[in-house]
């Protein structure tokens, strides 16, 4: 029976370290995994930036499961000395933010020519991986549209045939690249280190509360929950639509209702339809634990 552990991509909540650890706070929870921070990416803050970013989380008691690193979101086609340049900054985030988790990406590669480019994903992910090991950093695969690991075929080619890289598994990035997240599921639990919570409906590829769309989140939670003992991260990344209006975002009229009104309202109902999720399964959360 597994630990749930709930954390967040608290950057959907408020720009600021301040708003980020307030909506925390405010939902009971004490896990961060940091993405954009104070006006920008973590990635590039300074040496004294990020001393003073972990000096915050640590007095607020808010620890730190994962880096939301952008690393393997770049071109296949792209140089890889700069994208590598940035991969070694982003091991010494992990460090400084005290971490031995990195979510990462498997590069963006034309979808029509996964096989030419094959060879060298894996190429640049082996040096990429060989160095994490040496830096003590385990590097977490997020499946992602257009990227190598696109569909669950991709992500289980990466995670075959790259054994020392973990899978993270998010339902709604599977529906929204029109793939199936229950295959998903499957070829990624060899691999599974932690899941990102949200949802999807194919139709428009709309992203929707955990539960509420069409990536089986309550199942996998179920799966998970019985193939897996201690503690598993579930990291919260809402994605939802913060608009002034309810009935029309960017000047079209929505098919669905989960529009809201500030980032603070859609932050604080993804936490709670997890929370809502847990205890169905019979995981009731208490400090973000369930």
């Amino acid at each position: 029976m597994a630990k749930f552990i709930i954390s967040a991509f608290a950057d959907e909540a408020g720009e600021s370290i301040e708003a980020q650890i307030a909506a925390l706070k405010r939902n009971g929870l004490h896990c961060i995994e940091p993405r954009n921070m104070n006006g920008g990416p973590v990635l590039r803050k300074t040496d004294e930036e990020l001393a003073e970013i972990r000096r915050q989380l640590d007095e607020a008691g808010i620890s730190v499961p994962s880096f939301g690193s952008p690393i393997g979101k770049y071109k296949i086609e792209e140089d890889f000395e700069p994208h590598l340049k940035d991969f070694r900054r982003a091991l010494e985030v992990c460090k400084a933010l005290g971490t031995k988790r990195m979510r990462m990406f498997s590069f963006f590669v034309p979808q029509d020519q996964l096989a030419e480019y094959r060879e060298e994903v894996m190429r640049r992910l082996k040096i990429m991986l060989a160095e994490a090991k040496e830096a003590g950093i385990l590097l977490c695969h997020e499946n992602e549209g257009k990227i190598y690991g696109e569909s669950p075929e991709g992500v289980e080619d990466l995670l075959t045939t790259l054994p020392e890289m973990k899978g993270i598994f998010d339902a709604a990035n599977f529906v929204h690249s029109q793939h199936d997240a229950v295959k998903g599921l499957e070829v990624t639990l060899p691999s599974f280190e932690y899941m990102h919570i949200k949802d999807c409906l194919y139709e428009g590829s709309v992203i929707v509360p955990a539960g509420e769309g069409e990536g089986h989140v309550k199942e996998a939670l179920q799966k998970i929950d019985e193939l897996f003992d201690g503690e598993v991260v579930l990291t919260v990344e809402p994605h939802l639509f913060v608009s002034d209006s309810y009935k029309k975002f960017d000047g079209k009229e929505l098919k669905h209702k989960f529009v809201f009104k500030t980032s603070d309202e859609a932050f604080d109902y993804a936490v709670n339809t997890l929370k809502k999720l847990l205890a169905e399964i019979g995981h009731p959360v208490e400090n973000g634990i369930g």
